[in-house]
């Protein structure tokens, strides 16, 4: 095994920030990170429907849907049936949403300048722009310059049975 890859390093601090800070999120708005996420996106992005919520949760499709289903019932998100599509709806935050989200929001960027605190701010400046760049770079070429590299190749067949 690799002695500590970068993207299992990045997994873990991932968890290792989340972890704590979604216990806080839930004692004081009654919501977890991932349905704040889902609220954030919302309100970023009035009218957008759940295709392209979906997407950009990056959590799976029915995860995705039990969270905005929990988010309506709670009166934090409305929908309503696009005015062009029938088969769509369309995802709105409600003045209570906005009211959660105007008090969860700031405790994110406070949390946020706690996890950086360990650098110093040109580092933390610097490790910014780091994560801006990485973040373009997988988002618009990755994956082409990864198929290059990497032609598909037929899977291998998976071993079965005792001696697997």
């Amino acid at each position: 095994m690799l002695k500590q890859s970068f993207t299992y390093q990045l997994a873990s601090i991932s968890e290792d920030a989340i972890k704590p800070a979604a216990k806080l999120f839930e004692r004081r708005f009654g919501l977890d990170v991932q349905e704040l996420r889902v609220l954030r996106l919302v309100g970023d992005q009035p009218g957008v429907n759940f295709t392209r919520l979906a997407e950009q949760t990056r959590f799976e499709r029915s995860a995705t849907s039990r969270i905005l289903s929990r988010l309506i019932k709670t009166g934090l998100i409305r929908r309503e049936l696009d005015e062009h599509d029938a088969r769509q709806f369309r995802l709105f935050i409600t003045d209570k949403g906005v009211a959660l989200r105007s008090e969860a929001d700031p405790l994110s960027l406070a949390l946020e300048e706690l996890i950086l605190q360990a650098l110093p701010e040109a580092e933390r400046q610097q490790f910014r722009q780091s994560l801006d760049k990485l973040s373009d770079w997988l988002a618009h070429a990755f994956i082409g310059e990864l198929s290059r590299r990497y032609p598909a190749e037929p899977a291998r067949p998976r071993k079965r049975g005792k001696d697997a």
